[in-house]
């Protein structure tokens, strides 16, 4: 850090900067291998036995985190082995009245919902507090008390398989990391009733995790599957015991957006409104540009957002099609949240080039505006918002944003800082 790049000669300067930006992404991955190493003995059962709560995000119907928890499974661990044992669905859980209690800014963004049903308790990306809801939900159904709350979705799962190979679910589909994706938020659908996906959800993560667990697989290729999927947030972790908790709460595999920050991050969300399972057919873009400085230290930044749809118009299954809120079952409604930076604020925000309404509140210090957007099959809607950030951050701002089927295609366009 010392070496004054501008000083050297090119080949030089440029060969100095590829090694520190080699050693900061080092540190990073070694940064994150000391703090598992701390903790990972101890999560695996090494100072008694634990159980977990795996759940498998539909992103065919979209929520904040990713999609509607769907299948789960109790994982238990003891002294370093891994077993998977019971599995079933949010759905046998019922709804809960009167609701289990919700933070009080998410309940002034999305009402109860997220302590009535099991479906919508990520409603909000702020991971954490979704957890904590459905392990509550599962022990009032059950009446066991789990220590955590994984998360994975099929993307993830496609990832994995590039480890572990071909997976034959039994009695059913053979999964194969390029097409499993499709295979489950698609042709899942064909031929098959509610129980009957249900079931191969469950079947087809069981078979995955059966392999990941006794199939001799690269660690390189693993070891990637697993840092793309933190990176991506498609793999969530949430601990109940406090101590643990600390240790991984400011990475992105704890899923919770900062309320405090350096670096202004825009985070964009998506809620299923069409009581549907059209997510797999949308494609969505995100451009945030840095604009103007203003005083105390703020930025002005410009999000435009758009969402397109793949979808057909015909021939999908009334499983898919769901409730068809929007009117017309092929169009999907849906509910696009934008947070502002931490400490920051939202100027004012257009559909399609036009002032829409919007729903408001606060969560995490974080100004969010609520916008309700249908989407025809191959129509593409556009969502501008005019941000504000809070005071004295510096850097290029981030997007963060929901997970979805197809990977958004993002950029941020920065600028010169405010003190050049």
């Amino acid at each position: 850090d010392a070496v004054p790049a501008e000083d050297l000669v090119s080949q030089l300067g440029t060969a100095l900067t590829e090694l520190r930006a080699e050693i900061e992404r080092l540190a990073g991955l070694t940064g994150a291998a000391d703090r598992g190493a701390r903790v990972l003995p101890a999560l695996l059962g090494a100072d008694g036995p634990r159980s977990y709560l795996l759940l498998s995000q539909n992103l065919a119907e979209l929520r904040a985190t990713g999609g509607m928890f769907g299948a789960y499974a109790v994982i238990h661990a003891d002294d370093g082995r891994i077993r998977m044992r019971e599995q079933g669905t949010s759905a046998q859980f019922g709804r809960f009245t009167p609701a289990l209690r919700v933070d009080e800014e998410v309940r002034r963004l999305y009402t109860d919902l997220p302590g009535i049903y099991p479906a919508d308790v990520n409603l909000s990306p702020n991971f954490p507090a979704a957890a904590k809801l459905y392990r509550e939900m599962y022990r009032r159904h059950s009446g066991v008390t789990v220590d955590g709350v994984l998360t994975v979705d099929p993307v993830m799962l496609s990832y994995l398989l590039q480890a572990t190979g071909p997976v034959q679910v039994p009695g059913d589909a053979t999964l194969v990391s390029s097409q499993v994706v499709r295979t489950l938020l698609s042709d899942a659908y064909q031929g098959r009733d509610d129980t009957g996906q249900d079931a191969f959800f469950a079947a087809s993560a069981s078979a995955v995790f059966d392999a990941f667990l006794t199939k001799k697989v690269n660690p390189r290729v693993l070891l990637s599957a697993l840092d793309r999927s933190i990176t991506e947030r498609r793999i969530l972790f949430w601990s109940a015991r406090s101590t643990e908790q600390r240790t991984f709460a400011d990475t992105r595999l704890a899923g919770a957006l900062p309320e405090q920050e350096a670096t202004p991050t825009v985070g964009v969300f998506l809620n299923d409104g069409s009581g549907a399972k059209l997510g797999y057919y949308l494609r969505p873009t995100a451009t945030l540009t840095t604009g103007d400085c203003a005083d105390e230290g703020r930025r002005q930044l410009k999000l435009r957002f758009t969402l397109h749809s793949s979808a057909p118009d015909s021939g999908l299954a009334k499983s898919v099609l769901g409730l068809g809120m929007a009117g017309d079952p092929y169009t999907a409604r849906t509910l696009i949240s934008v947070y502002s930076p931490a400490g920051g604020t939202v100027l004012s925000a257009r559909v399609d080039g036009k002032p829409t309404p919007l729903g408001s509140g606060i969560e995490r210090r974080r100004q969010v505006v609520i916008a309700t957007v249908d989407v025809a099959p191959g129509a593409t809607r556009t969502l501008d918002v005019d941000l504000l950030t809070g005071r004295n951050t510096t850097g290029t701002a981030e997007i963060w944003h929901t997970p979805t089927a197809t990977p958004w295609t993002t950029q941020v366009v920065p600028a010169p800082s405010c003190k050049q």
